[in-house]
């Protein structure tokens, strides 16, 4: 039970809540396990459930009109998706189990109770949305400005504050991505993403291999995602 307590309090809207108002929260939520390739909900599904991953990795991801594959996240423990739950009716996006993946979801009707009698979960769930919302802002910016170097330099802006720890060498990216899902991320080829990494690391920006990713100069980057020639 400690270790179901301790995941659902790392939910941003959850954390505020006391130790007794998180024990009753916790009681609502529910163990579900997915195998790898298993989709946890669909686009254009029914919003009914919100998930927060407690072993696994799931990626949230739209498909385009051809049918290729646009990745929105990558979740991991400790961290939600189905926000649609929170304020729609249908989901904005699906989500596939990466590798076979334990999560606790709540249902909508418990959510919307639990909101209703918590103020802090009500106030914390406003700024949830409104930092998801700047999510995809910058996310769609980034993937309809045409340059590649631009929105891979964006993309691990990201990766870096979602999942970077400080090390002497630099931010690691604690999160293990292939070509292809950094690929997805930023709406490109294979070949491209790995010839814009390879410059990255010519130019002193990262270092990379198959199994992982530092950030050695940051302010670089950031330049890049402001403005940048790209290919």
């Amino acid at each position: 039970m400690l270790r179901k307590l301790e995941i659902i309090k790392k939910i941003p809207f959850f954390s505020a809540l006391s130790g007794k108002e998180l024990a009753d929260a916790a009681q609502k939520f529910t163990e579900r396990e997915f195998k790898k390739g298993e989709y946890l909900y669909w686009e254009g599904g029914p919003a009914n459930f919100l998930y927060v991953i407690k072993e696994g990795k799931v990626k949230v991801l739209k498909h385009s009109a051809e049918g290729k594959e646009i990745v929105l996240e990558v979740v991991t423990p400790g961290e939600v998706c189905g926000g649609g739950a929170i304020f729609s009716e249908i989901q904005y996006a699906s989500a596939r189990a990466e590798e076979r993946s334990k999560v606790y979801s709540l249902s909508k009707k418990d959510l919307l109770f639990l909101v209703s009698a918590y103020k802090s979960l009500a106030q914390g769930v406003i700024i949830f949305l409104g930092k998801k919302l700047m999510q995809v802002h910058q996310m769609m910016i980034g993937l309809v400005s045409g340059k590649v170097e631009k929105r891979m330099a964006v993309l691990l802006l990201g990766l870096s504050e979602k999942h970077g720890s400080p090390t002497p060498e630099g931010v690691k990216i604690n999160l293990r991505l292939t070509r292809r899902d950094m690929a997805d991320f930023v709406g490109t080829t294979v070949e491209t993403a790995i010839r814009v990494l390879s410059r990255f690391r010519k130019e002193g920006i990262l270092t990379s291999s198959s199994k992982q990713i530092i950030i050695k100069d940051k302010e670089k980057l950031r330049e890049l995602a402001r403005d940048s020639k790209g290919y």
